[in-house]
């Protein structure tokens, strides 16, 4: 018999058997359910029950947490299964012929290496646009004290020696939920690894058609008040916006990668348990928005490569001034 670590979010109703209607997160009529359902459920294995979020999703859990460096989803966690029943389950499901995810790179325990720095913006910060949503205070690119850039992507894509990862049992996942809160999707950027993965995006109080851009093509998506849309990430970068640009813009990089970080508040950023030898360091900001006829448009990511050493006996430093 396998055992692993479920963690199981019970709802429990007193008295009659009626269901009483489920309201979106944050709204004012939400009895609490919503909240709670999408911040918990965030250590998931594949023996959860049929038809949760990530059935089918075989020989997957979910990480996360301060130890992989900064805050690994941008300032927002999102998870569980608080809305419906899955649009269509076998959307998650691997892609054909990847199967389930093979290591690739060799694992290896007592790694003692570290790359650590800060990402700072320079020039002046950027003001907030208006749509016809309302104002977006770029959720994406947040300066604070002294220049310092939060929610900046810092990630190792190609290693040949990697950590040996805590699985209990299965690979673990990380990434894969968005979530529309008012006038954008949140979080604005995420890293969602390994692969194959599924990716999951909840609405709230007001529907909206989303438009979902990933490497094969543009797709468009109903995102129902309080509903739930599923989807296959594909390898690369996905945007998640809406067909009318009055939303915030969620950017999804799906990669297999161990060595990640997503810069705090005060811009820092940390990547542990290396070995020895010279590293390629990517650093990835999405674009600033400009508003157009009350719509959102946006250029390209800024994307920064950056080469540093690393050895066994103290953090190599690495600091990163982005621009607009």
């Amino acid at each position: 018999m396998r055992a692993g670590p479920v963690l199981v979010l019970a709802v429990v109703a007193c008295g009659s058997g009626h269901r009483s209607q489920l309201y979106p997160a944050g709204s004012d009529k939400d009895d609490g359910y919503g909240d709670l359902a999408q911040k918990s459920a965030r250590l998931l294995t594949s023996d959860a029950p049929d038809g949760s979020l990530f059935a089918g999703r075989r020989g997957r859990s979910r990480r996360g947490g301060d130890a992989y460096g900064g805050n690994p989803y941008g300032g927002a966690t999102y998870g569980g299964d608080p809305y419906g029943s899955p649009a269509d389950p076998a959307s998650l499901a691997p892609q054909a012929g990847r199967g389930t995810h093979a290591t690739r790179y060799n694992p290896t325990a007592g790694l003692t290496g570290a790359i650590e720095g800060t990402v700072t913006w320079r020039g002046a910060p950027p003001t907030p646009v208006v749509t016809a949503c309302g104002a977006i205070e770029h959720p994406g690119v947040r300066v604070g004290d002294g220049g310092a850039l939060a929610g900046v992507l810092v990630y190792i894509e190609h290693v040949e020696v990697g950590r040996t990862m805590p699985s209990y049992g299965r690979p673990a996942t990380v990434g894969g939920t968005i979530a529309k809160r008012g006038c954008a999707l949140a979080p604005a950027v995420q890293i969602v690894t390994p692969l194959p993965a599924g990716l999951a995006i909840y609405g709230d109080a007001t529907a909206v058609k989303l438009r979902v851009a990933q490497p094969s093509g543009v797709r468009p998506f109903d995102l129902q008040q309080a509903g739930r849309v599923l989807l296959q990430v594909q390898p690369g970068v996905t945007r998640i916006d809406a067909d009318d640009g009055s939303l915030g813009v969620a950017w999804v990089v799906a990669t297999d990668t161990p060595y990640y970080a997503i810069t705090d508040d005060a811009g820092r950023y940390r990547i542990d348990e290396l070995a020895a030898g010279t590293y390629e360091l990517t650093f990835w900001r999405p674009p600033l928005p400009s508003a157009r006829d009350g719509k959102l448009v946006y250029g390209a990511p800024v994307i920064v490569h950056r080469s540093i050493k690393v050895d066994t006996v103290r953090a190599a430093r690495l600091d990163v001034a982005l621009e607009r």
